[in-house]
């Protein structure tokens, strides 16, 4: 065999064993989070918590950007009308077990 057909085969091994071991990880695994987004359908905003750690004010008849959300199982998601009520406030709440690199969505209320 000549040389460079070594050569070539030598390269071609190199690429098979370590070209996959180089590739970096994505974000989400290393960091270990999902994401959700909300979609509030009502004209009213509601403020939302995840574990009652607030996370964001959802204006009505919008779409919240992806939110990320630490890995875990049963975490808790609240949703509280903040304005446009008259006796008391529209509350709705949802568990997810969230794991790494997933998408999820909530629609509210």
């Amino acid at each position: 065999m000549k040389s460079g057909n070594l050569l070539f085969i030598f390269f071609i091994i190199c690429i098979l064993f370590f070209g996959c071991s180089t590739e970096q990880k994505k974000d989400c695994e290393e960091n270990k989070y999902g994401t959700i987004t909300i979609e509030n359908n009502s004209s009213n905003p509601y403020d939302i918590y995840a574990n009652n750690t607030f996370l964001v004010r959802v204006f009505g008849n919008t779409i919240s950007s992806n939110l990320k959300i630490q890995e875990g199982n049963n975490i808790k998601f609240y949703a509280e009308q903040s304005s446009g009520y008259i006796l008391y406030p529209t509350t709705r709440s949802i568990s997810f077990n969230v794991v790494r690199c997933s998408k999820y969505s909530w629609q509210i209320p």
